[in-house]
């Protein structure tokens, strides 16, 4: 099997005959790969619903979790059925163009993983770039990761081989949904992995606009979870993660406050408001 494609589906089952089709849609656009999509149902108490008629040209797996796992749980539940090279991990309301597995395929042959650009979609259907000017050839910095958070949107802008994943992330558990990606990226770095970019746009974001202060707190917590598993599994990299938690003592302090106590908060980390805007001009 040269790719997996691998789905959770949390009470998403209107979106499984999408998926289909843009999964048989790369598999046409790429006949030389074996491709498989495996849907991890992550809320069991809903069977999963779909028209195999719509199974054209790649093979599908189901797992069905005994309980809901989460999305890190869930993505790692996949993982262990999938027989792929290569991995694509893929939300359920997002979507890839047609000859995105192809166009990512060619990149990755001889690599560790690769990032494409894709595009972030509002609820009024306006798009915009993931990456603008050179962020996009920053991805391979490790320190960035720790400076200003995840610098990749979504997994689904990646194609990674499955031996390149890192034991971090495939070793431990996260109990809060949201930072297991920077989990993910900064073990394939620190293990000293290396992303090759694609400059093709593969792959749209759904962005619901929902987010409120209430998630940016799960978010930090979800963040404090991973940098403690980034702790065991890579201490000797005590700069870099005195630094992250430093970055993540500060959004804890500015969350649902003033602008004005989010620039002071800079202001008394120039080290990192630098980094990030740096980073926001391209540079």
């Amino acid at each position: 099997m040269d790719v997996s494609v691998i789905t959770p589906i949390y009470k998403g089952n209107r979106y499984i005959s999408g998926i289909f089709q843009m999964i048989a849609d790369n598999a046409q656009k790429a006949p030389q790969l074996n491709i498989e999509l495996v849907l991890v149902n992550d809320s069991p108490e809903i069977p999963l619903e779909y028209d195999e008629s719509l199974v054209r040209n790649f093979s599908l797996k189901i797992i069905d979790n005994k309980k809901n796992l989460g999305i890190h749980g869930a993505r790692k539940s996949g993982l262990h059925s999938a027989e792929g090279k290569y991995i694509l991990f893929f939300d359920q309301d997002d979507s890839l163009t047609d000859t995105a597995i192809a166009s990512q395929y060619q990149y990755v042959k001889n690599a560790d993983a690769v990032v494409s650009n894709g595009w972030v979609e509002d609820n009024t259907g306006t798009k915009r770039p993931l990456f603008i000017r050179h962020q996009q050839n920053r991805v391979n910095d490790v320190d960035l990761y720790f400076y200003i958070g995840n610098l990749i949107a979504s997994p689904g802008m990646c194609l990674i081989r499955k031996d390149c994943i890192p034991n971090c992330w495939s070793q431990e558990e996260m109990k809060t949904n949201g930072a297991d990606d920077w989990l993910l990226w900064t073990g394939f770095l620190l293990d000293g992995r290396h992303f090759e970019i694609n400059p093709d746009f593969t792959y749209t974001h759904k962005s619901v606009g929902t987010n409120t202060s209430d998630d940016e707190t799960k978010m930090i917590e979800s963040s404090v979870e991973s940098l403690k598993m980034i702790k065991k599994h890579y201490m000797r990299n005590s700069r870099l993660i005195k630094k992250h938690d430093r970055r993540l003592s500060m959004r804890a302090h500015y969350v649902g406050k003033s602008s004005w106590c989010k620039k002071l908060c800079y202001c008394l980390n120039p080290d990192i408001a630098i980094k990030l805007i740096s980073f926001k001009a391209g540079r």
